[in-house]
């Protein structure tokens, strides 16, 4: 059974910006974090993986992981045509907003048929 992330990042058009929202159980927080700053460089640090959309509806979850070599470094993960793609995302001063969109985008194109 596949789990749901906790949180999730997400554009909203109205609001021109990213929302970030928490999920327990039945209780949805909106920590009011916004992305790039070093609240969301704090905020990255406490969170294990987030569920990102990019502007264009793009997506991909991105965990935390540890390397041999030490240190963390965030990877995006998403199943296309039934495989699960990895991408490496990079340490946490590189996990920012245009990454983020960079790697969403490198995802989606990589799930669309060759034509």
């Amino acid at each position: 059974m596949q789990r749901r992330a906790r949180y999730r990042v997400y554009w909203i058009e109205r609001w021109g910006r990213y929302r970030i929202e928490g999920i327990q159980g039945r209780i949805t927080s909106w920590p009011g974090i916004a992305l790039d700053t070093g609240e969301w460089f704090a905020w990255l640090q406490r969170i294990p993986s987030f569920a990102f959309q990019a502007r264009d509806g793009s997506h991909f979850t991105a965990r935390k992981e540890t390397r041999a070599r030490g240190g963390d470094y965030w990877i995006a993960y998403r199943h296309v045509g039934g495989k699960l793609r990895k991408k490496y995302i990079g340490p946490l001063a590189q996990v920012t907003s245009a990454r983020l969109e960079q790697i969403a985008s490198e995802l989606e194109t990589s799930a669309r048929p060759e034509a």
